[in-house]
């Protein structure tokens, strides 16, 4: 500490490394949110400055807090000056780049002593509704001092953020229509029959499953033997090893002999129906399973390996118990592609969190992995011959030049030890790729450009400068993806970003496409062949191109006709780098669509195939419908709509939920579920305020759109995490399970109910279906979470008191309920209702099937008994 080792000496004199340290653990920092509802585009809030420790903290010394926030703050003034001066506090913000900013002492700033309070009122822009919108690791710097974090700010818990207890701080608006659920609320909303058991027998479900008996056969009792060619040999060792429970030997025989029993038989053939090869089934995903009671004799048919593999998964399932019910299944996908995108940009996670949840996604017979590997927060992927893009632009830190690191956005601190900083190496990638081929999954990688570029730029001119070095010229431009006179790259994106854009002008940005794609496709090659490349194309900020000389001479020559079709230039460019190496392209919609409401021709892109990933579906936005607008014209459309598969949004309207709320206020699994993607507008709910859609309203939010004519270019569905806010492995498989275990039902599975016109028909079918489906969850697919160690959400209890009575539900029936009236330091299991004492206040739990874990605690307070509620 700074005075065991300077006890006689001002701090105001002296910052040294200790005295920085020292107040980096004493000075306690709070933020609070004050008031959303006041101003129409920014919210109020303030930061509680306390001197804990003995040191004061002056103005002198030139000190400076960084801190990441993801709103900009004093918004009238901050953009346009860098910097805004609360002359009333002494102190300065200043906007660094992204989400960072400062927070730095005037020369009026009054010295704070031990116990003594900064209190600083500001405004931000738009709203802040949960403590998941603020970022931990706040660090002090000063001069050239080691960065030190504010241990105050340090950790998940984000104990630093003071609670939004009032109306003003968890709503976003005076319209906003949203209240956190009560436990009456949550009550109502869980209210589901309890089945008792799994609501149905495989997830997903079946195209068609016969029960033909109620007898098992019990393969726990003595040996049972796979029997399988060698073109299936791989799905057989896999149900080999996914089967330690059961007695189970690997044979190579071709032919199952007729006497031979207590075998499962794997083979590739026909898949029929009824006794005939159905057209229907005649995909390659396609399977039978024929459990043969009286032969002991259980056999898996697939059109192809890949349908073996899906029978093997349904047998797994089956197996839970070791005994398999008599049932005769033949099953295949509603759609081809059936996908889950993970971001690992924005934070990393480690490789074996990925192959954890490619495990996860093969278990519920999804195919597609979207690999969103870089974007303005970090590259995550080597790339042999570009080194600086792991060596700079993998890592985040305290570097503001950003030559040797980019900056320290999302929370991530000063330091290299986080979530900020981490890739893959090419080994790494590859043993993903064999881990995926094995389960059937295509990985689909995405290079994010030309926005979302930030750490690519910050690479290549590091790359730049280590040749400029060597008096290299030539090489140093080879890669370069911006042009450093041109200050118009400091206009900012969404995120509030600049220079996060390529420069379309420059020949050296489409060298550095053809050198990703030949090297991405390296990597595959002796694998599982490259077939898709995602280039992003989304939330591009056109202005950082305007004053481009490189982009005007484009213009000049007519090689462009005007500014606006400088992003098409660049994915058409883009897209024969592609299609030189055989490869189909896969965009987000706004990559297809740059001006206008009209999309790019679809002759202008040369591979066989180009992918619409369609997410902008904000009802009242008028853009759902650009779905059907890129089907009709042409392309293959994965349905990626927000309002109902982006899995970074909360599963409640609490304000302790992780997740970020731009495109609908909260997304639960009943939400996914319930999606119907051959009906876009079916699914319009209510608007971002929470206030219902009325028809008028929906047919308002499709006026001008055209009605989907191209129903076979609907090809798939996909769920997306974006990782602004997960940090861990355990909140990373939070925010996706079990959303995922809905996703996959609606890819493999058309409900009935989705062809339903009646709409009040139609939810009571999907309610009957809902309940089948959590059952299901609930007894059966969340404990084999658990057995894998997956830390899937635990949703909150619902509860109500009624006279002396607790009753409890949970969204997913057989989960275990447990409640306690001693303030949680003893548990007891929910029996029905319980009987509780008036005026005694409850606390109640939702708990994982392992009972290893805890969903948030929920509370109510018992009526006094004189009480006339």
């Amino acid at each position: 500490m700074w005075l065991a080792t300077h006890p006689h000496e001002s701090p105001a004199l002296k910052m040294d490394q200790s005295t920085l340290d020292y107040i980096a653990n004493t000075l306690d920092i709070k933020y609070k949110v004050t008031d959303n509802v006041e101003a129409r585009k920014t919210y109020i809030a303030k930061m509680i400055l306390t001197n804990t420790g003995d040191v004061p903290l002056t103005g002198k010394g030139k000190w400076a807090i960084y801190f990441c926030h993801i709103r900009m703050l004093e918004p009238q003034t901050l953009p346009d000056a860098d910097q805004i001066c609360m002359k009333n506090y002494g102190v300065k913000f200043c906007h660094v780049n992204g989400c960072l900013f400062t927070l730095e002492p005037l020369k009026s700033f009054k010295t704070l002593n031990k116990d003594e309070s900064l209190e600083i009122t500001f405004t931000a822009e738009y709203y802040s509704v949960a403590r998941s919108d603020l970022m931990p690791n706040w660090y002090i710097t000063c001069k050239d001092l080691i960065p030190t974090i504010i241990q105050s700010t340090q950790g998940e818990e984000l104990g630093y953020i003071l609670p939004f207890d009032t109306p003003e701080s968890w709503k976003r608006h005076r319209w906003d229509e949203y209240d956190p659920f009560t436990p009456e609320v949550r009550y109502e909303k869980n209210n589901v029959e309890d089945l008792g058991k799994a609501g149905c027998l495989v997830t997903p479900t079946p195209y068609r499953l016969t029960l033909i008996s109620d007898g098992t056969l019990d393969l726990s009792k003595q040996p049972w033997c796979i029997v399988a060619s060698q073109d299936v040999m791989q799905e057989a060792e896999f149900l080999l090893e996914k089967s330690a429970s059961v007695k189970l030997d690997l044979q190579t025989n071709k032919i199952l002999k007729p006497d031979q029993n207590h075998a499962i038989s794997l083979k590739i053939g026909p898949v029929t129906e009824n006794g005939e090869e159905s057209n229907k089934s005649a995909g390659m995903d396609a399977y039978e399973l024929t459990v043969k009671l009286e032969e002991k004799v259980i056999e898996v048919i697939g059109s192809s390996a890949r349908g073996v593999f899906y029978g093997v998964q349904t047998l797994i399932s089956l197996l839970e118990r070791c005994e398999v019910p008599h049932v005769h299944i033949v099953d295949f996908p509603r759609y081809s592609y059936r996908g889950m995108h993970l971001d690992v940009s924005r934070n990393f996670h480690k490789k074996e969190s990925v192959l954890k949840l490619l495990e996860v996604m093969a278990m519920y017979k999804m195919n597609k992995f979207h690999f969103h590997l870089t974007d303005d927060e970090g590259w995550r992927l080597e790339i042999p011959g570009l080194e600086e893009l792991t060596s700079v632009g993998s890592r985040r830190g305290h570097d503001l030049e950003e030559k040797t690191c980019i900056l320290p956005m999302l929370g991530s601190g000063p330091n290299f030890d986080t979530s900020g900083s981490g890739y893959y190496s090419v080994e790494d990638y590859k043993e993903i790729l064999r881990f995926a081929k094995r389960r059937h999954i295509e990985v689909i990688p995405e290079i994010d450009m030309p926005g979302h570029s930030h750490a690519a730029i910050k690479a290549m001119q590091a790359r730049y400068y280590k040749f400029q070095e060597a008096n290299d010229t030539e090489s140093a431009k080879e890669y370069l993806l911006t042009d450093f006179h041109d200050t118009s790259s400091l206009s900012t994106s969404v995120q509030m970003y600049s220079e996060n854009s390529m420069n379309p002008g420059l020949e050296s940005t489409y060298n550095f496409v053809k050198k990703i794609v030949k090297e991405l496709k390296e990597m595959h090659d002796d694998i599982e062949p490259l077939k898709i490349f995602h280039f992003g194309g989304d939330e591009v900020p056109y202005k950082a191109w305007k004053k481009s000389a490189a982009c005007e001479k484009l213009i000049d020559t007519g090689e462009v006709e005007s500014f606006d079709k400088l992003m098409e230039y660049f994915v058409k460019r883009l897209a024969e780098v592609v299609a030189k190496q055989g490869l189909s392209l896969g965009a987000w919609q706004d990559g297809l669509i740059h001006s206008g409401t009209t999309p790019v021709e679809r002759t202008a892109f040369p591979s066989e195939e180009v992918l619409a990933y369609a997410w902008q579906n904000v009802w009242e936005s008028g853009l759902a419908g650009f779905a059907y607008k890129l089907a009709n014209a042409g392309y293959k459309v994965v349905m990626s709509q927000a309002t109902h598969l982006y899995f970074d949004h909360p599963y409640e309207p609490d304000p302790e939920e992780i997740g970020l709320y731009w495109a609908t206020r909260y997304i639960d699994t009943r939400k996914t579920f319930n999606f119907m993607p051959d009906n876009i507008f079916a699914n319009a709910d209510v608007k971002l305020t929470g206030k219902v859609l009325s028809r008028e309203d929906v047919k308002k939010c499709n006026e001008g759109n055209d009605v989907l004519i191209e129903k076979q270019n609907v090809i798939g569905m996909q769920g997306q995490l974006w990782s602004e806010l997960v940090r861990t492995s355990d909140a990373l498989h939070s925010m996706i399970h079990p959303r995922l275990q809905a996703l996959a039902e609606r890819a493999w599975h058309k409900a009935p109910w989705e062809e339903v016109a009646d709409v009040d028909k139609r939810k009571e079918d999907q309610t009957a279906d809902w309940t089948k489906f959590s059952n299901s969850l609930g007894y059966r697919e969340l404990h084999r979470l658990d057995k894998m160690g997956v830390t899937y959400h635990i949703p909150p209890p619902g509860a109500r008191i009624e006279g002396d009575k607790l009753s409890v539900t949970s969204a997913y029936p057989g989960l275990p309920l447990c409640y306690s009236t001693d303030n949680g330091t003893t548990w007891q299991d929910v029996k029905d209702s319980v009987k509780v004492d008036p005026g005694v206040t409850v606390h109640i739990v939702c708990k994982s099937t392992d009972r290893s874990r805890s969903s948030r605690r929920v509370t109510l307070t018992v009526p006094a008994a004189n009480s006339s509620l």
